[in-house]
């Protein structure tokens, strides 16, 4: 049964439960005045300080105290409440107040809050409670604190603070004065049952006074009530703070307040004070921590804490230094197959990790492969695919064994990766790339000095792969995922990569995506000797399909190739070949596909092996 509060004139039968009308266990202890918004009212001035409006210095309403003594004094001067509260020896107390320091030099000028202790009398001062004292405050608002414990002989406390200022200071302010100090109200734990009704069964038009021993009965107009032990709690719950109708102008110093409402805002710096965190761009998350390189070694976080680089048992470090046969830096982590892998210039280890740091433990460390391009490193599949000085590289685990092998996974697009990756180091940029599962796809990205990017593209197909390489006309800055889309970051653009698209939106309207199938420069026999090609088919897709021969090698300003030839079917097998009569030592081909989606299944060259003379 419900335990309510005792009102006049209501019906009652036996048993009902109530409790009296006002009640509380304890009761706040308000400041008076405490944002000086009276004026003088309820404070004591000390020599130096005044209370008035005071323009752009007041932290909430329109007044704040200023504390600028003039002539200078070496005397401590306080300004506190006039009247004392009640507290009792032992009893602890939070006080707060806002200072604004002013247009002093740092140390100055400063104030703090204080509580003053004072005997029974209210007048014998006992001794003073000092909080932190605000000698800096960047032009805005800080916080001075004090928690302190009422001291033996002392039985009334006033809030307030202390000021000073040296000959190069100028003047300060304070406002929005707070504490927690709570006065004990006593609390029989009583509550009344109706254990006698006579007439109509309503109770009076005043409350009766309650007994304060259990058992003892009292009458009230026609019900007869019981004193008894509660035995439940009820909570009620009500808003502290709570924010104002309009945005506050934020500071923009760390340490500095802002008032909004009954909610004092506290500005705080993005940057983690731990000592022992290194602050690197080489990181890494995974078990719930997070890894650094911090030279040759790896810290790593407090389990679910970023801020806390320091706690044992919880935050550490893997020596992975000692785990290497040379003195280089750790240079990329990345995760994989679960594990934490970290590479220097010349050596991969790989880690198990453990929200427990005394689970983790070296699995495997290889010597020379490496990296030292952090943002190139993915996981794709059961690979893990990164950038080394030779072109792309894979760690994997090796068929039937636990141990991991390493791969030449881009060993076809080196002698292209290799000058990509000179032109982005030689404008100051870095490789960088991601992988899209939507597609399965891993995408390395290269932005070039004249303004264009190469994106080098590695398809996985099953357990074999390909490569594409994507030339745009901007520089790419940064790839994103939503959900099943990728997205892509440069020309102060953001584009989404879309399969069934041919055509790109561009400032003059859309622009055709080209696409180009090059085949490398092949001997087709006798290396030196001279080849007839005949005549080619192939075999695929699309529409505006043209071939093109090489016939010169040399690199790619001096290779001379036939003028593209477009071909009037993209499938070309059905009746006789395609005639293309050339004579090279070494044939290249070029297959230049228009707008339209596109694939190649196949090309067939018809050639013939120059044998020299007898």
């Amino acid at each position: 049964m419900a335990v309510v509060p005792w009102t006049p004139g209501t019906f009652k039968i036996l048993g009902d439960l109530v409790k009296p009308a006002v009640a509380a266990a304890v009761s706040n202890t308000d400041i008076e005045n405490p944002g000086f918004e009276d004026g003088d009212s309820d404070w004591t001035k000390e020599y130096g300080w005044t209370i008035g409006s005071t323009g752009n210095h007041v932290y909430r309403g329109t007044f704040s105290a200023k504390y600028d003594p003039d002539p200078l004094s070496d005397t401590v001067h306080f300004i506190e409440q006039t009247d004392t509260a009640d507290v009792n020896p032992g009893q602890s107390i939070t006080a707060r107040c806002m200072v604004d320091q002013g247009a002093s030099s740092s140390g100055d000028a400063g104030a703090s809050v204080v509580l003053r202790w004072y005997a029974s009398d209210g007048t014998t001062l006992v001794s003073t409670s000092e909080g932190n004292r605000v000698t800096s405050s960047d032009g805005g608002w800080k916080q001075s604190t004090v928690t302190a414990v009422c001291p033996a002989g002392a039985a009334k406390v006033r809030i307030g603070a202390r000021g000073f200022r040296n000959q190069g200071g100028n003047a300060l302010w304070v406002d929005d004065f707070s504490w927690n100090l709570v006065t004990q109200v006593a609390n029989t734990g009583l509550i009344f049952v109706a254990v006698a009704v006579t007439g109509n069964s309503f109770t009076g038009t005043t409350e009766p006074t309650w007994p304060t021993v259990n058992g003892v009965q009292v009458v009230d107009n026609e019900v007869m009530w019981e004193a008894t032990y509660s035995n439940r709690v009820t909570w009620e719950a009500e808003a502290l703070m709570i924010t104002g109708a309009t945005e506050p102008t934020w500071p923009t110093g760390p340490g500095q307040f802002v008032a909004d409402n009954t909610v004092n805002w506290e500005a705080i710096g993005a940057v983690i004070l731990d000592d022992n965190c290194p602050h690197s761009k080489v990181v890494a998350i995974g078990a719930s921590h997070i890894f650094a390189v911090d030279s040759d070694i790896t810290r790593f976080s407090a389990v679910n804490n970023p801020l806390d680089w320091t706690t044992e048992e919880d935050a550490g470090y893997l020596p992975t230094g000692i785990q290497q046969q040379n003195a280089n830096d750790m240079t990329v982590l990345n995760l994989y197959r679960s594990n934490l892998v970290a590479f220097n210039a010349s050596s991969f280890q790989m880690w198990q990790i453990d929200p427990d740091p005394a689970a983790m433990n070296l699995l495997d460390q290889m010597e020379g492969i490496g990296s030292v391009y952090q943002h190139a490193a993915q996981a794709v599949d059961d690979e893990l695919l990164f950038l080394s000085q030779q072109g792309v590289r894979s760690v994997s685990i090796a068929v039937g064994a636990s141990n991991l092998t390493a791969g030449d996974v881009g060993e076809p697009v080196d002698t292209l990766v290799i000058p990509a990756l000179e032109s982005t180091l030689g404008i100051g940029h870095r490789p960088f790339a991601t992988y899209y599962p939507g597609a399965g796809q891993y995408w390395l990205a290269f932005p070039r000095g004249d303004g264009d990017s190469d994106v080098f593209v590695y398809t996985r197909n099953g357990r074999s792969g390909a490569w594409s390489r994507y030339i745009f006309p901007f520089t790419v800055t940064g790839f994103a995922q939503l959900d099943n889309d990728l997205y892509i970051r440069g020309n102060d653009e953001v584009y989404r990569v879309d399969e069934a698209l041919t055509t790109d939106l561009v400032e003059a309207g859309e622009a055709p995506i080209i696409g180009y199938v090059w085949w490398p420069w092949l001997d087709f026999g006798q290396p030196g000797q001279d080849k007839m090609l005949e005549g080619f088919d192939i075999t695929s897709t699309g529409e505006d399909v043209s071939i093109s021969f090489g016939y010169i090698q040399g690199n790619a300003d001096s290779s001379a190739f036939t003028e593209l030839y477009n071909l009037t079917a993209a499938d070309t097998v059905p009746g006789t070949i395609v005639p293309m009569p050339l004579t090279a030592p070494t044939i290249s081909v070029k297959v230049r596909f228009g707008e339209a989606p596109w694939s190649l299944t196949g090309l067939l060259l018809y050639v013939h092996d120059q044998q020299p003379a007898a």
